[in-house]
């Protein structure tokens, strides 16, 4: 099961959602919630807690993404090496952005 949890960073106003447990078609109501719970402009998600993502999981993060997008930018934290290539490799990347690459300082 995935849960989700939003917070504001006193310094940087952002929505933060932790996702947990494994992602996938039992996730859906819950990822196509956070759109319209999104508010500030930066949007972190953060994976640490994050299992498995089968391919449900990964059309229904695409679909959640595609739709913050327009009004937020989205960052990616606590991805594991999987979480990563999978992304990588499905589009995910196209949508959101590593947090990783953020403090790499890529101009």
């Amino acid at each position: 099961m995935t849960t989700a949890k939003t917070s504001n960073n006193g310094s940087t106003a952002c929505d933060y959602f932790a996702l947990e447990g494994t992602i996938d078609l039992h996730s859906e109501a819950l990822l196509m919630a956070i759109p319209a719970k999104v508010k500030h402009p930066v949007v972190r998600f953060d994976f640490a807690k994050a299992g498995r993502v089968n391919s449900m999981g990964v059309a229904l993060l695409l679909r959640c993404f595609k739709e913050i997008s327009g009004k937020a930018e989205i960052r990616l934290e606590g991805l594991s090496q999987m979480h990563a290539m999978l992304f990588k490799m499905t589009g995910v990347f196209l949508l959101a952005t590593p947090a990783e690459q953020n403090k790499e300082g890529a101009a």
